[in-house]
Order: C-alpha cells, then structure tokens, then sequence
C-alpha cells in the first residue's frame, strides 16, 4: 500500500491545518488497488460483487461502481443507500438470514433480481409476495457446508453450528417444496464460510459441498446456472501476518466453473476497503497501572468496536514518526466502559495532543459505530491528490432528533 496519503495529510497538518478527532480516513489509491488485484485475479472467472455491510459511505461506494463492481446487500437500509450510489436492481444481490415481508416487498419495489434464502420458511414467504406483486424472482439457496474455516468463532458462518444456510440433508426437502412455487426461479447455490480467512484451504474444500449440490439439483430438474462462493478473503492485521494466496482459490475457482459451467459470483467485503481505511485520533490523556503506562485516547468501540466484539488487533502507530526508544504502552479508548481497550502496543514516549493512527479501519469500523456514551458519529475523509471530508461529523440534535 502506497504511502502518497500519509505525505498528504502530514503536510496538511504541519501547514497548521486541524482536523477534529477521531475521523476516519480513506486512501483513495489503496481503494483502487485492493479493486485491481481482486479483478486482476478473478478476471474471466467470476463476477465481484462488494459486501456493502463493510463500509456504506456513498463516495466508496461510488468509488467501487466505478470499476464495474456489484453490490452485495443485506437489508432495505443497504438497497437504498445503493440505489443512491447508482447501482441497479440488477447490480445488486440481496442476501440475508432471515426477511420480513415489508423487506421483501421493498427489494421487488426497487428491482432486485437475486434473492438467496436460507429456510424453507423464507422460500415460501418470498414466492407468496412475489405472486402478490405479479413478479417471477431469481433465487439462490445458501447451503451450509459445515466447514470451519480458522477464523473467530463469530465470524464463521460456515460451520455445522452456525444458524446460517440450509444442512446438506435438508436438501432433499428443499428440492421438492421450490416444485411447487411458481414465482420463485431456483438457479444458483450460495457459500459463504466466514470471514477474514488467511488460508487457502478452506474456500477449496467449499467447492466440495457446493459441487454437490449443484449435482442435487440438477438431477432432480433444476437448471442450476450460477454459483455464488461468497467472500470472506482476509488481511493481515498484526505485522506478523501473511497476505492470503490467492493463487489456489483461482486455481480451484478455474476448474470449478469448467467442470460445473456456472457463473461464479464472489462478494468481499473487508479485502476492497479495510487496508485502506484509518482512524486518526490523539491521546488525550496518560496514566500509570499496575507498572504500564496508559495511553488514553479519543477513539474509542463507538468508532472501532471491533476490539471489544471480537478481540480484534488494530495496529496503532503514531501519526509522525519518532525516533528513541518505544514502550510496551497499554492504548484505551475515553468511554465509560472497561471494554473499550484497544490492547498492548509497542509505542514511543507521546504528549497529550500528539497524533495516532489506527490501521485497518476501513472495514466493519463505521458501519458498526454507535453513538453510546452520547458520541455523536464521527467525520469520513476520503485522499487522493488532497484531503477530502466525504461525510460530517453528527450534530448533537441527531441524538435526540428522532424523539
């Protein structure tokens, strides 16, 4: 990842400029190279579609259209801020566990061609309100191959356990009840094992079970035409980490969709934009426990709550580099909560007011931030040949403007 942002903002801010914080902050070029090497890679093998779930602002995903991106979504708040970036209805997978009738019926409204479902229950509803509205809908069925992927329990969704997707066995049962529903067209199988997954081999031994599903179907009558393999392609977030090897899974992919003739259709979401994404903040104050100092910062789970979910690492760095010694140096975030920490980093010595940067925030940061402790949501700059605020920080009357 190119170092061209970080002069930009350095600069910027040694002109005497101020930036309120915490922001986030988006490396435009970093954006579009995470984009090539996922293009570059499955170029003539599957279409890509991004995972808006991890990052919804309007210019990324713009950004992402731009360069002949779909969009994967997961509920009507996600259609519409899609719709808004100009995607269409057939540009957009519509993906969820579980619907409710008015989500439904919102996603037809606005045009969506492809629908997974992951119950039988939610095949029928789909078909009843695609009748009611005179439409014939694409479908997908998301089977759950029971793999577990070594990933964090929370984010395998692959595995036997996991409420997602429907059994191997339950196939049989699938197979005979979609007979009998005349508005819903079954023509791909859906796989997504998880996410932020470092190795090959998992997603290989995917196409085991997607392969036989596909057989399934197609002997008892079903045109099966597509393959959605999801996304989950991972990062290395500690410095010790490995970049996932794409060169396997493109193998694999190859050969899959020659030997089945399908479309293949992968939705990443943390690979397009999470490199490319940091949080800037400032330590706001220091502190002395049990023998390790204490960097208190503006940042906190409201802007990252990823440490506090999931045990997450995000390195920290400072802002401006220091020569000298570093510390083992214990970071926390400023809320009232004994979850807000951030973990144990190796730090030079820093003055309230100095600059850190979080890395690895473009993913899953923003789009699960919250406003506890009465934060209002913070600002999003995008940089490219400048600094660029792309989203304002919340006024305090949007906590209570609802009311």
């Amino acid at each position: 990842m190119g170092q061209k942002w970080l002069a930009i903002l350095r600069d910027y801010l040694r002109s005497g400029n101020e930036i309120e914080t915490p922001c986030y902050l988006y490396d435009r070029a970093g954006l579009l190279e995470n984009i090539e090497i996922l293009k570059k890679n499955f170029d003539g093998i599957a279409r890509l579609f991004f995972a808006v779930k991890a990052n919804t602002n309007l210019n990324i995903l713009k950004l992402i259209k731009e360069h002949g991106i779909g969009a994967e979504v997961v509920s009507p708040g996600e259609i519409f801020v899609c719709k808004k970036a100009g995607f269409k209805g057939s540009e957009i997978l519509y993906n969820n566990v579980a619907r409710k009738k008015d989500e439904i019926i919102y996603a037809l409204k606005n045009g969506i061609t492809y629908f997974n479902f992951e119950s039988i229950n939610q095949a029928i509803i789909l078909a009843k309100i695609a009748e009611q509205m005179n439409r014939r809908v694409k479908v997908f069925v998301r089977i759950n191959p029971g793999i577990f992927p070594r990933t964090h329990p929370h984010l395998s969704t692959g595995s036997e356990s996991s409420k997602f997707g429907i059994r191997m066995e339950e196939l049989p049962e699938v197979a005979k009840t979609i007979k009998g529903l005349k508005f819903i067209e079954l023509v791909g199988i859906h796989c997504h094992i998880g996410s932020q997954i470092l190795s090959p081999k998992p997603f290989i031994r995917a196409t085991t079970k997607v392969g036989e599903a596909i057989e399934y179907f197609r002997d008892n009558g079903y045109a099966i035409k597509y393959v959605n393999l999801g996304g989950g392609f991972g990062i290395p977030y500690r410095p010790s980490e490995n970049p996932l090897n794409f060169a396997p899974i493109v193998k694999c992919y190859r050969n899959f969709k020659g030997e089945y003739n399908v479309e293949i259709f992968l939705e990443p979401g943390r690979f397009f934009v999470a490199n490319a994404g940091y949080i800037l903040t400032r330590v706001i104050d220091k502190k002395q426990r049990n023998h390790l100092p204490i960097y208190m910062i503006d940042a906190g789970m409201t802007e990252n709550p990823r440490p506090a979910l999931y045990n997450a690492y995000h390195h920290i760095e400072p802002l401006f580099e220091k020569n000298g010694r570093r510390f083992k140096i214990r970071v926390t975030g400023p809320l009232c909560e004994n979850a807000d920490e951030f973990g144990v980093f190796n730090l030079p010595e820093l003055n309230i007011g100095e600059y850190l940067l979080i890395h690895n925030s473009g993913a899953y940061t923003r789009t699960m931030a919250s406003t506890y402790n009465g934060r209002p949501l913070c600002a999003e700059y995008l940089i490219d040949s400048r600094l660029r605020l792309i989203r304002k920080k919340q006024p305090l009357r949007r906590l209570i403007e609802d009311e």
